[in-house]
């Protein structure tokens, strides 16, 4: 007999999340079901339910990524058995299939995208951690062609916004390479950002931030984690004379003015490993860095755990949209709520 499941739906447009009973999906060949014990609220997903930031088919599933206990494994599957400890990025808004949403307790996976989890962490850890630090490395690694960790490469590298938890990743992945990292942060965020690995820090409002990063400069790699007008704009006056190239996070609005000999890179970098142009990346990403970076490689982003499992989801996306936690808001679906 297949185990119950439960979820929490949406059921239409911008509706609000609703806790249903939801199918048992069978795993299908390379596929594998995860008892899901922890959820990580992302930006990413409360835009979704929120402001229809993807179309989807109505009712639905939401959530991309889930870190459990594998329950089940299908055809060809060898990496993983019933009873590892994995965190998984699911197919749910490419395939737009409910059975891959992480926003319930039994969720179907692919074994391509899924990576063990050490014994040393847990899974709030597990599912806090990958969306964030796929995005940052995605960009700096796949998009802007920095190396990978250990190859001490020379460089330079600028994150603005570095004390978030993308920003925050970009400058431990930068500094993990050999790349000198120059950022910018808020005042109180100095001493921080410092600690995972840049050298020089400055305030990203102070009146002479850019004269200041260009006397610093040139720059092999830079990224703004923020993605806003402001930081891209500085950074396009930065490039100057000659111009280049850069990452963010958020695609060009109209308050974005560029130079001309200016390229602002963007992608859905935290959606990098669903594309199977990158599967050499991929195969690395879940079988040797991820696994390292859960294991102590990476300091995490800070989380808070929330009560009340499937039933407070909602809750925890309007914080996450509205700012009221800086920290990353992490959900037990199993955990009973009202």
């Amino acid at each position: 007999m297949s185990p119950l499941n439960e979820a929490a739906w949406i059921l239409k447009p911008k509706g609000d999340l609703k806790r249903f009973t939801a199918a048992y999906n069978a795993p299908l060949e390379g596929e594998i079901v995860i008892e899901n014990r922890a959820v990580a609220i992302q930006p990413f997903d409360a835009n979704v339910r929120a402001r229809e930031y993807v179309d989807v088919p109505y009712p639905f599933i939401l959530g991309n990524g889930a870190a459990g206990i594998v329950h089940e494994v299908g055809p060809s599957v060898t990496r993983f058995k019933k009873g590892d400890r994995v965190v998984s990025d699911t197919p749910t808004y490419q395939l737009k299939e409910s059975k891959y949403g992480g926003w319930q307790k039994y969720v179907v996976s692919r074994e391509a995208t899924t990576a063990k989890i050490p014994a040393s962490t847990t899974f709030e850890d597990a599912a806090a951690t990958p969306f964030a630090l796929l995005t940052a490395v995605s960009a700096l690694h796949l998009h802007l062609g920095m190396g990978k960790p250990g190859t001490n490469r020379n460089g330079k590298a600028l994150i603005w916004g570095a004390s978030g938890s993308v920003g925050g990743y970009a400058v431990q992945y930068a500094a993990s390479v050999g790349c000198e990292v120059v950022a910018t942060a808020s005042p109180r965020k100095f001493e921080f950002v410092c600690g995972l690995g840049a050298s020089t820090v400055f305030d990203y409002k102070d009146d002479e931030i850019v004269s200041k990063l260009k006397s610093l400069g040139p720059y092999d790699y830079i990224m703004t984690a923020s993605g806003d007008a402001t930081s891209a704009n500085a950074i396009s006056e930065v490039l100057q004379p000659d111009g280049g190239t850069f990452a963010s996070v958020r695609p060009p609005s109209d308050e974005v003015k560029l130079a001309k000999n200016v390229q602002l890179v963007y992608d859905s970098f935290s959606m990098t490993t669903q594309k199977p142009e990158n599967g050499n990346f991929t195969r690395w990403w879940y079988r040797d860095y991820l696994p390292g970076a859960l294991g102590g490689n990476v300091n995490p982003t800070p989380l808070e755990k929330r009560a009340g499992g499937l039933n407070r989801i909602q809750d925890a996306c309007t914080d996450v949209l509205e700012g009221h936690s800086p920290k990353q808001l992490v959900l037990d679906p199993w955990e009973v709520g009202t």
